[in-house]
């Protein structure tokens, strides 16, 4: 069994193989382990073990004698998983329900009925799932944690040559990874595994593995942007998007991106053509949004078109083909005209239809990002020869490769294939515009439409952020027309994509809001990422501590229709301008949440402000030489408010910026208020916050 001690303690024993292979008419099987080269006439199989801090790189290698051809593999792990663990699967694409559960939950089947709209978009037709309680699948990496920080992380490090399934089930202490391997037919060495098994905390496990993938650094800060999906959807005219571009303007919002979502072109595969509701064409309203500051970003779902597209109509043969000769279906959307259709990405007709595409988006119409939706379609059959994963991993790569330095923002793809290659990805299903979908769950479809969905999601793939590339958790919603979200509801997506995104949008038209919505809003800049120390399920509820700007603060938020109770470490944290002793626990009414900052303990301290969702997170700079203080905002702060400063001795005369400040008494601990006005300076260009004595407004 694989061992719960901390990493670099013991090895991985008893772990078993099985290749299922054809020579001629005739299908054999070769089974193999780690201890060891497998062989006979047909074949030998190679393992090669290497440790690395914490645990090891398997490589499994086959080399063929005569020509074979691959059917399947699967390498059978032991591990231990006690009815306190955990288990993590990564679901098939982006918008797939991914989170822990617990070992007698279960991954329930798609109701039959809804097969024939719904199976396109996960891994219903690949995957024979019976919805047992205690067996997990999903693909590319997983993990079973036994203890809040200790996990034992299976990841693929090749999925450019083939998925990898991974099967965790609990009651017999296994996990399969099984390799997409199906009509390979390798004529020299064919690495059939590449993986990485590691015990050890979340962080040093998902950092060697990422380590080994060998990504790219990313390329660009986290962002904050607008996109007009979540609120107009297909109905979007130049008027709306010029409508909702002056309002962001004009209240001075420090966006990076303003994003145009469907509902622009012609029809779904027909990029090259704007259609009538917009007929000053796309390279003015790039212009216009670049004229305010924003980068701007366009729609586009590059390998599918619609039944009623031009592009089906004049070249049905650039589609992948079922093999009665019909294109393969992709999807159903009934706000398009029906079914839509997979290209063939490996079409020379089809790669240079879409350079055109995005030469026009990218170099006449000058857009800085792309949204690049339903790109799972590109790998819904593989040729003979190849694997979907292949397909898929080229597909990537083509993408990249034709769009170069510009933004990527992946959309409804398998992760794995993404990793390295977009700057910014989804991690979860779509918003809804109330909190989750009866009906859609009932049926358990996985890739729905739901917002808490969305949440766990959010949360459970945070391990990817700022490593493989930015998440996008997907909108906030803070409007409260157009949507049957409670306000608890809409405050807890909202905190939650803030804590957790390294992309984080909105779709409101902010010039509807009320006054504190539309402080709310602007309380979370300046934006920035941050890193995510422990996630702890309390039923329903989470507790989630984080780091930003070497501040540490804890995300409380209840994702559940009942009361929560979330047990804080010992400490002191700042609430709304208020301190509280961790020794209490925090009582969360249904769908609340709340964010804290944690107190260092240092004689003189920035506590916490009243001007950021992160209190805090607005001040650049602080310092303290005796009595003086002295500290700055960010020119990307917009609110007025007040900071909290925990200082020894009430008896001191205090100053902050120059400026006499009176110490008062909250509980056993002396703190200054002291009253924040916005500025809109940069930081070095001087003093950009004042205190005052209570008398003098600042």
């Amino acid at each position: 069994m694989v061992s719960t001690k901390r990493p670099g303690r013991g090895r991985m024993e008893n772990v078993r193989g099985k290749l299922t292979y054809r020579r001629g008419a005739v299908v054999k099987t070769l089974n193999f382990d780690l201890d060891g080269p497998a062989e006979n006439d047909d074949l030998v199989i190679a393992p090669t073990i290497s440790t690395t801090a914490p645990g090891e790189h398997w490589t499994i290698t086959v080399t063929p004698r005569t020509t074979v051809k691959l059917l399947t593999a699967e390498l059978r792990v032991p591990v231990a998983v006690p009815p306190s663990s955990r288990v993590f699967v990564n679901g098939y694409q982006t918008w797939t329900e991914s989170r822990e559960m617990g070992p007698r939950d279960r991954i329930p089947s798609l109701n039959r009925l809804a097969r024939s709209r719904c199976s396109m978009y996960g891994d219903y037709e690949y995957v024979t799932n019976p919805g047992f309680p205690g067996r997990f699948h999903g693909w590319t990496y997983g993990y079973v944690r036994t203890e809040p920080d200790l996990l034992t992380l299976f990841g693929s490090l090749a999925e450019h040559t083939g998925f990898t399934l991974v099967t965790v089930t609990a009651s017999a202490g296994r996990v399969t990874l099984q390799k997409e391997c199906g009509g390979v037919t390798p004529t020299e060495p064919y690495v059939l595994y590449d993986v990485y098994v590691g015990t050890g905390t979340d962080r040093e496990t998902f950092g060697r593995y990422f380590d080994l993938l060998g990504l790219r650094r990313l390329r660009t800060p986290p962002l904050t942007g607008w996109t007009s999906w979540y609120n107009y959807y297909t109905g979007i005219t130049q008027e709306i998007i010029r409508h909702n571009l002056n309002a962001l303007s004009d209240h001075e919002v420090p966006l990076d991106a303003f994003q145009i979502d469907d509902g622009w072109q012609h029809a779904v595969g027909d990029w090259l053509k704007t259609n009538a509701k917009f007929p000053d064409g796309m390279g003015v309203m790039a212009d216009a949004i670049h004229g305010r500051g924003y980068k701007a970003g366009l729609w586009l779902a590059p390998f599918i078109a619609e039944e009623t597209s031009d592009l089906l109509r004049e070249h049905p043969d650039w589609f992948l083909k079922e093999n009665h000769g019909n294109p393969v279906k992709a999807g159903y959307n009934p706000g398009w005209s029906g079914f839509f259709y997979s290209l063939d990405v490996a079409n020379p007709a089809v790669r240079s239809y879409l350079r055109d595409v995005f030469n026009l988006v990218l170099h006449t119409w000058h857009f800085d990002l792309v949204k690049l939706d339903f790109l799972y379609a590109a790998c819904r059959k593989a040729p003979e020869g190849k694997t979907r994963g292949q397909v898929m991993s080229e597909s990537m790569q083509f993408l990249r490769d034709i769009i170069g330095d510009n933004l990527i923002l992946g959309c409804g793809v398998p992760l794995g294939p993404a990793f390295g290659q977009v700057d910014f990805c989804r991690i979860s299903g779509d918003v809804a515009l109330k909190w989750e979908d009866r009906l859609l769950s009932t049926i358990h479809y996985r890739e729905r439409v739901s917002t808490v969905c969305a949440l766990r999601n959010t949360i459970s793939r945070r391990h990817l952020n700022g490593m493989a590339f930015w998440n996008d958790p997907d909108v906030t919603i803070l409007r409260d027309t157009g949507n049957s979200l409670t306000e608890a509801q809409r405050r807890t997506l909202f905190l939650v994509n803030e804590a957790m995104g390294g992309l984080v949008f909105t779709s409101d038209d902010i010039s509807s809001y009320t006054d504190a919505q539309l402080r709310q809003y602007l309380s979370q800049f300046p934006f920035s990422a941050k890193t995510v120390d422990e996630a702890r399920p309390f039923g329903e509820a989470w507790r989630l501590t984080l780091h930003a700007e070497n501040a540490t603060y804890v995300v409380a938020a209840n994702l559940g229709s009942r009361p929560a109770t979330i047990n804080l470490d010992p400490g002191i944290y700042y609430y709304n301008g208020h301190l509280i002793d961790g020794r209490e626990p925090l009582q969360l009414l249904p769908f609340d949440s709340t964010c804290l900052r944690k107190a260092e303990g240092n004689s003189v301290e920035l506590l916490g402000t009243t001007t950021h969702l992160f209190p805090g997170l607005d001040v650049a700079h602080f310092e303290c030489h005796e009595t003086s203080i002295a500290f700055q905002r960010f020119d990307t702060a917009r609110l007025d408010g007040e900071a909290l400063i925990g200082v020894p001795d009430v008896s001191l005369r205090w100053t902050v910026n120059g400026v006499a400040a009176t110490p008062e008494r909250q509980g056993v601990h002396t703190v200054l208020r002291v009253p924040l006005a916005r500025v809109a300076r940069p930081v070095d260009s001087g003093i950009l916050l004042t205190a005052a004595a209570p008398d003098k407004e600042v």
